[in-house]
């Protein structure tokens, strides 16, 4: 069946029922079938107008809308319709006739149930204006919607008034039919309305009067009138009328009057307990009572306790510890998430915490009010009040009885300690703090706190090192606890300082080396002593480890941190752990340098080589090395070590692979790079890594950085013949030709198997520089010299030998060579015999006896009397050397010319 068919017979039905004199019957259908096809009901039910059947049915409209009779229930096709309601009876009406009044007062009514209180302020105006006959009914139906509404509740009751004064029995009817619902909100409403009056003193007025007669009019035996007051509504259970009254009699009238005093507290206390029936919030509650205590505090007391049983009174304290114990939570869990170390956010958290704990100390019974004192003291503190919080802390010290324990003072103490640091009186900070920490059996909160302040003023006065003992020492004990002292106890201004002393402290702590100590004699006592010292080092990474995590929570952006964390987890053996607070990087920022290379030693020392091939080459890219020193302090040799390896050996690889070209030299520069790193992994040892980087140096054509390089191998090692001889090349390279001849000649006397390789190694052009500045020296050493110069040494002629054997291996062909080797070996020769010559030819020896062996010492002579030039001598006493042997070799200075003949030896 379709809609218009369904329709069609509900009119049917409709039409039956009215002709056979049923107008509710009949109206109901026509219901139905509005809510089925609203045009279809309203054309048959207009024809029945027309035919003068229809006047029952608005009739009966009017009564629905009115409320004044009931819908009754239909059925159709074995089943009831039960979507007839008043609101679709209105509609029906409206439709049918678009300004009946009982329409628009059921519309009306209806805004005023979904509480539209200014739509059916408009539309009443918009009514009235058009000068309706209904104008009575529209003005207390504004004037209730004002009343609702609470914004214009005087104007609304002036309507009131004024309806009744020009028509009181209907104005009574109209109340009682169409707003009894809101009968007790309005009775109420003309009460405080009354009361208001005659606190101004107007009660003798006529315009005070009519508000008594409408009130006796609408409630003639006094039921709502007593029954309406807040303490009568709140001993009936009526907890929502309760509050509502409470509100409506602590508002301001228009004069700005309102209860004061006792009454005041009467009826926070009331609004307070039919809150607490309600359960509407442990904060309203609160509100109300911490105001009451504040305006009357025996006033709310008595109000209190007469209002709520003893079991009320201890749930509502219950509720009260748990909502300062939850805010205060709250506000811990704020500080702890501060984005900003210098920041005090979450101030405002405290507000409710504080009115909580006020009315704690007004219901709780007397053996705990002295800690929710001092828990009061702390959140005043905290919310920036010190000195509300010292005058509490005062108050609360002052002994009560004799039996009062140091320990129960402690917290106190440590409050007005830091009362009186962010006060500006730091001796008196530094007794209270130092009192508590002093006692024996310390309060473990206020032990923290007490170290923790007792450190601050140790970095105010210099010693930071005492005061990050006292932070690691909290650290240790309650971290939580010293975290929040560090966030909201210490000062604002002082929390950047503070931060900034135990990061390099800490630093400071984990460098700390060993005490050294002899090997030898290692007995009991000695090896006692070691444990000891271990232990200590072990307790030390302990402590930093602790004090690094707080710095982390302080300043999560800071990188230092992380970086004291790791290291203090490596130096316990907790490498797995040490790699993954490395990793926790902040993800704005990439890995920085000192990130990268404790990585790379974790995962060397963990055996990860992959990995630590690829940290390592980034540390490399960075190029930032100069920053790597507290590593080193930190990280063991033998780790070390590992990385000087790694480092070493890849740069070899990479140069052992170099190309020519612009390739080749970028191959060079990373080797240079890698060689950098091990140089600086090995510390002291870097020797071969230097010579390396120095020859990398070189073929980028940087002299003066190689130069640097072999003479920071000479530094420390002098004795070196490799970078001696690559000093000698860059030397010569710069056109320094004496000071090359010098490295190289220093180089032969050290070792000339290593030496003469390099020359070998050079070009001719390169060579020939080298050799024959190596002659020239020899020569210049073999010569004569003045008796003002010194002998030459068992040195310089253990290098004129080595650098006259070089000279023959170099280049055997070239026949000079072998001549200054002979003159090298016949020198060395002679410097043995002439001290024995002198010997033999002293007077003492003349005066002796000849005996076996004279011959020898005359021979000595005779080489004597040769290195002095007179050599005919030693051709007599020698008379198997021929004379050519004689000529061959000479020296210099005691050949003599052509011209000139030698002297005849004088007679023996």
């Amino acid at each position: 069946m379709s809609a218009q068919e369904l329709v069609a017979s509900l009119c049917r039905e409709a039409d039956q029922h009215l002709a056979l004199g049923e107008p509710p019957l009949a109206t109901a259908f026509y219901l139905a079938a509005f809510s089925c096809h609203a045009p279809s009901a309203v054309r048959s039910v207009r024809a029945a107008l027309a035919a003068a059947r229809g006047a029952p049915v608005l009739a009966t409209l009017e009564a629905w809308c009115r409320g004044d009779s009931q819908i009754p229930a239909i059925h159709w096709d074995g089943m009831a319709v039960v979507s007839l309601t008043g609101t679709l009876a209105s509609a029906f009406l409206a439709t049918l006739c678009p300004d009946h009044p009982a329409a628009v007062l059921h519309s009306l009514a209806g805004l005023l149930a979904h509480g539209h209180h200014q739509e059916v302020v408009r539309r009443c105006g918009a009514l009235l204006d058009a000068h309706t006959q209904q104008s009575l009914e529209l003005r207390l139906t504004r004037a209730l919607a004002w009343v609702l509404s609470g914004a214009q509740v005087d104007a609304g009751l002036a309507d009131y008034i004024q309806a009744f004064t020009s028509s009181a029995d209907r104005t009574v009817a109209f109340v009682r039919t169409h707003q009894q619902p809101y009968l007790p909100v309005l009775v109420g409403s003309l009460q405080d309305h009354i009361s208001r009056s005659q606190q101004a003193g107007h009660s003798s007025c006529q315009q005070e009067t009519d508000p008594h007669r409408l009130l006796a009019a609408l409630d003639p035996e006094g039921t709502w009138s007593d029954a309406l007051s807040p303490e009568a509504l709140l001993r009936g259970g009526r907890y929502e009328d309760c509050r509502a009254a409470c509100s409506r009699a602590l508002e301001s009238d228009p004069t700005g009057s309102r209860p004061q005093g006792e009454r005041l507290a009467a009826l926070l206390v009331t609004r307070a307990a039919s809150a607490f029936f309600l359960d509407s919030g442990v904060q309203d509650l609160l509100g109300d009572l911490h105001q009451a205590f504040r305006v009357s505090p025996s006033g709310a007391r008595r109000h209190f306790e007469a209002v709520l049983s003893t079991e009320d009174r201890e749930r509502v304290r219950v509720q009260a510890q748990e909502a300062a114990d939850v805010g205060f939570a709250h506000f811990q869990e704020a500080v702890r998430s501060r984005p900003e170390l210098r920041e005090d956010s979450g101030r405002e958290l405290l507000a409710p915490v504080t009115r909580a704990l006020r009315v704690l100390l007004r219901v709780a019974p007397p053996r705990e009010r002295p800690a929710l004192g001092a828990r009061l003291a702390e959140c005043l503190l905290l919310a920036g009040n010190a000195a509300g919080a010292r005058a509490l802390c005062e108050r609360l010290l002052r002994p009560s009885n004799p039996g009062d324990h140091a320990k129960d003072r402690a917290p106190l103490l440590v409050l007005r300690g830091f009362c009186a640091l962010h006060g500006g009186d730091a001796l008196r900070a530094r007794e209270d703090f130092q009192a508590v920490v002093a006692q024996g059996p310390p309060h473990p909160s206020g032990c923290v706190r007490a170290l923790c302040g007792r450190g601050l003023l140790r970095v105010l006065a210099g010693s930071a090192f005492l005061g990050a003992l006292d932070y690691v020492t909290a650290c240790r004990l309650r971290p939580d606890e010293a975290l929040l002292v560090a966030k909201a106890y210490v000062p604002w201004n002082q929390r950047g300082l503070l931060l900034t002393v135990l990061r390099e402290e800490g630093r400071k702590m984990l460098q700390r080396k060993p005490d050294p100590r002899p090997t030898r004699a290692r007995g009991r006592r000695s090896q006692a002593s070691d444990t000891d010292s271990a232990a200590a080092q072990e307790g030390d990474a302990q402590g930093v480890y602790q004090l690094a995590t707080l710095l982390m929570e302080l300043d999560a952006e800071d990188e230092a941190p992380r970086l004291l964390v790791a290291d203090a987890l490596y130096r316990l053996g907790r490498l797995d752990e040490a790699h993954k607070a490395l990793l926790v990087a902040p993800p704005r920022r990439p890995q920085a340098a000192p990130v990268l290379v404790r990585l790379a030693l974790l995962q060397l020392r963990r055996g990860f080589f992959y990995d630590a091939n690829q940290l390592v080459k980034k540390v490399v890219q960075s190029g930032d090395t100069a920053c790597l020193q507290p590593t080193l302090d930190v990280f063991r040799n033998e780790d070390w070590q590992l990385l000087r390896c790694h480092c070493h050996t890849r740069a070899l690889a990479i140069l052992r692979a170099r190309q020519g070209g612009a390739e080749g030299e970028a191959h060079t520069r990373e080797a240079i790079s890698y060689l950098s790193l091990a140089i600086f992994a090995a510390g002291s040892q870097a020797s071969e890594s230097l010579l390396t980087r120095a020859r990398c140096y070189g073929l980028l054509g940087q002299k003066k950085t190689a130069m640097f390089d072999f003479n920071s191998v000479l530094r420390a090692e002098p004795g070196n013949v490799q970078a001696l001889c690559g000093r000698a090349l860059l030397h010569l390279a710069l056109d320094q030709q004496e000071e090359a001849v010098d490295d190289i000649f220093s180089a032969l006397k050290l070792d000339s198997h290593a030496a003469v390789p390099e020359i070998r190694s050079l070009k001719p052009e390169a060579q020939a520089l080298i050799t024959q500045g190596l002659s020239s020296r020899c020569r210049a050493l073999l010569s004569p010299l003045p008796d003002t110069r010194a002998p030459l040494s068992d040195g310089d002629f253990q290098g004129l030998l080595a650098a006259g054997e070089a000279l023959i291996q170099i280049d055997a062909r070239q026949l000079s060579w072998h001549i200054l080797l002979a003159d090298v070996l016949l020198a060395m020769a002679m410097r043995r015999l002439v001290p024995a010559c002198k010997k033999s030819c002293t007077p003492h020896h003349r005066q002796r006896q000849p005996r076996p062996g004279g011959a020898c010492s005359g021979s000595r002579r005779e080489m004597c009397q040769l290195r002095h030039g007179t050599c005919s001598a030693w051709r007599r006493q020698m008379p198997g050397t021929s004379a050519s042997c004689c000529v061959s070799w000479r020296p210099r200075s005691s050949r003599a010319s052509p011209r000139q003949q030698p002297r005849k030896p004088a007679p023996s």
